[in-house]
């Protein structure tokens, strides 16, 4: 009688910690468990995993503020630290066999009516701006995909994904901050900025269109958009063919535009 009383109770301790067991291993693996520092990490060493909480959490105001608060940081210490003189001299520069000399002088005159402190806080404020509409673009296409093609994902997990897979963008802000510190003098052209653009990264044109094309475009964009493919193949359960197709199709279109004028 005891026996079985004792083998009872054995069994039923058994069964808890088996229990207790498959309840601990259940938390540890379930995507909400992860924190907004895990998935940052996992974006940059283990995107699968990454897009796994995204799926489970799309959230969106975290990775957000995290970029606009550096971009921010970094617009704002860049003109703070910038012969402001010599910054409008530059940037007339860019326009010289575009406009004619009454126009140069428009825009000098346009330059001059801002003080620094107001360009630090214009440029700050077009910062977040800029982010909000290209995040909005791109989850506006996606789910206008996903609406077209009867899958479960809308908006939000667009926006989220977005948000999240152009934090490889931290790199350029940090190559930013770097590039600032190196120029005491304050002579630091916005396109000498970004050291992760193409354009600084060796890849030169004679044609101004081009160029601007070239100065436009970093390393952190192309990463971005290569896990947002991968996000889209995994999501979606899609072939890669498809998942390139789908997302890769706006930014040729614009790009590939941009680039025919440019050169005819």
């Amino acid at each position: 009688m005891n026996d079985s009383s004792s083998s009872s109770s054995n069994s039923s301790s058994n069964s808890s910690s088996i229990n207790n067991e498959s309840s601990n291993e259940t938390a540890l693996t379930n995507p909400k468990t992860s924190s907004y520092l895990t998935t940052a990490i996992n974006i940059f060493t283990s995107p699968g995993e990454a897009f796994s909480t995204i799926d489970a959490r799309p959230s969106k105001l975290f990775p957000f503020f995290i970029i606009a608060l550096s971009s921010v940081i970094a617009m704002f210490w860049y003109f703070s630290i910038v012969d402001y003189a010599w910054y409008i001299d530059d940037s007339l520069s860019l326009f010289a066999d575009r406009l004619n000399q009454d126009q140069i002088e428009a825009m000098r005159s346009n330059f001059e009516s801002m003080s620094q402190n107001s360009m630090k806080i214009t440029s700050s404020l077009s910062n977040i701006v800029m982010l909000l509409v290209i995040y909005t673009l791109q989850a506006s296409y996606l789910t206008l995909a996903s609406l077209l093609s009867g899958d479960k994902y809308r908006f939000s997990h667009w926006f989220s994904l977005a948000c999240w897979a152009n934090l490889p963008g931290l790199l350029s802000v940090l190559g930013m901050m770097i590039n600032i510190l190196l120029s005491p003098n304050g002579q630091l052209s916005p396109l000498d900025l970004d050291p992760l653009t193409l354009s600084n990264l060796g890849m030169v044109s004679d044609n101004s269109s081009l160029q601007t094309v070239l100065s436009t475009l970093n390393l952190p964009i192309f990463w971005g958009t290569a896990l947002t493919v991968i996000a889209y193949k995994q999501w979606l359960n899609a072939s890669l063919f498809k998942s390139m197709a789908v997302v890769l199709a706006p930014y040729l279109l614009i790009f590939g535009t941009w680039a025919y004028f440019a050169l005819t």
